[in-house]
């Protein structure tokens, strides 16, 4: 079998050339850190001094808090080792198994179930592109195809206290790069699953005068924001979205919201009948029960299998779990790992096996790659840029992104 692409692309990497190569792409990601951060400080600034106001210094506060830890976290790159896993990755690429996938998905040949499982396909897929995105030098296979479809981010769980949406450094890479048009759904990190679907539909409402297909890109809670919305409204739209892609998402609940401690300060709900409760009950959600609830495995697994059949089907499904271990993680998900433990792979949120579809439904489950459940913050240190590639060539190969 001929692996011509790896004579071109997979040359040994050992000398200090390759290792200052790959030092250069971490000093580029601190620069554009360092200018991003900059113009959003500057912006935030002036939009205080014009109009002084608690919530104007909310958002200066919260960019300075930003900026400043997406910046450290750069600094920091730059003098960190290089992690173990990128020389584990290039040897992966070199391999035999790999150079066949990345050669016939390039070529758009067909690979036999018993060749290589969708699993295997878009890992690899991935590796190509998140190394060629730490090393300068290496030159992937795999070549990103021009789509006509939109992608469109569903953000997670309190997603307001960060300064941009999920995965939109990452999408940004995409228009830059590419010109495939990307937005963001204006939900709420910490409303349920029945007022972010009617906020989704809105949305969508609006993005029709672009007369283009779109693709949802969710992640976390958003993925399964944006089923509940396919089972309502789906079929109303089905001429305009092609598919949904969920990232860590809990599509069969998460076991978390279960947690004995939640359920020790959940008891205040048997207070429901009290004056002072309906008072506080009447201007905003108490301990977020029904938020809570559209989380709870107890509830969302059942709502999967009772409607799953109500999703429409001319359009692909794809679910993407991620697992750390609690020394990989965001301190936020040390902590959450500590506090929450769990014997399932999880990636300090999610339990792995809830994120993917079930067998009864025909989704297509992309596997497990290694992250925590804050990849997709603008300061994480995770390839976004490579992941959306990787969707995109997956999907493209199979057919299935317009």
């Amino acid at each position: 079998m001929s692996i011509a692409y790896g004579d071109y692309n997979l040359s040994k990497k050992t000398n200090l050339k390759d290792f200052l190569n790959r030092k250069k792409k971490r000093f580029q990601v601190f620069e554009n850190a360092a200018c991003t951060s900059i113009e959003d400080i500057k912006f935030q600034w002036s939009k205080f001094s014009n109009e002084p106001s608690l919530k104007q210094y909310a958002k200066l506060s919260r960019s300075l808090f930003n900026s400043s830890t997406w910046l450290a976290k750069s600094a920091f790159r730059l003098v960190r080792p290089f992690e173990p896993t990128y020389s584990d990755k290039v040897n992966f690429l070199r391999s035999e198994q790999s150079q066949y996938i990345l050669s016939r998905v390039r070529e758009k040949k067909s690979i036999s179930y018993k060749r290589a499982t969708y699993n295997e396909i878009f890992k690899t897929i991935f590796y190509d592109f998140e190394i060629s995105h730490q090393d300068s030098t290496y030159k992937k296979i795999s070549h990103v195809p021009k789509i006509e479809s939109s992608v469109l981010l569903v953000s997670g769980i309190l997603n307001e206290i960060f300064t941009t949406p999920a995965f939109e450094r990452g999408a940004k890479y995409i228009k830059d790069t590419y010109d495939i048009n990307f937005d963001y759904c204006p939900t709420s990190g910490i409303k349920d699953t029945a007022e972010n679907s009617l906020m989704i539909k809105k949305h969508i409402e609006k993005l029709l005068q672009n007369n283009s297909p779109v693709w949802f890109f969710s992640f976390s809670k958003g993925g399964v924001d944006t089923l509940h919305f396919l089972k309502e409204h789906g079929q109303d739209f089905r001429e305009h979205i092609c598919g949904l892609s969920t990232v860590a998402s809990p599509i069969l609940g998460s076991e978390r919201v279960n947690h004995k401690v939640l359920q020790l300060i959940n008891k205040i709900h048997a207070f429901e009948k009290s004056s002072l409760y309906k008072v506080l009950d009447n201007h905003f959600d108490v301990f977020f029960k029904d938020f809570q609830k559209s989380l709870s495995s107890e509830f969302q697994e059942s709502w999967f299998q009772e409607n799953f059949s109500f999703l429409p089907r001319n359009m692909f499904y794809t679910a993407l779990a991620l697992e750390s271990n609690w020394y990989e993680s965001h301190i936020w998900m040390v902590l959450t790992k500590l506090f929450f433990q769990s014997q399932s792979i999880n990636d300090g949120i999610v339990d792995a096996e809830r994120a993917l579809y079930p067998d009864y439904f025909q989704g297509i489950n992309l596997g497990i790659l290694k992250g925590h459940h804050l990849i997709g913050t603008r300061s994480s240190d995770y390839v976004q840029e490579a992941l959306i590639e990787a969707h995109i060539v997956f999907l493209n190969y199979l057919g299935l992104l317009r």
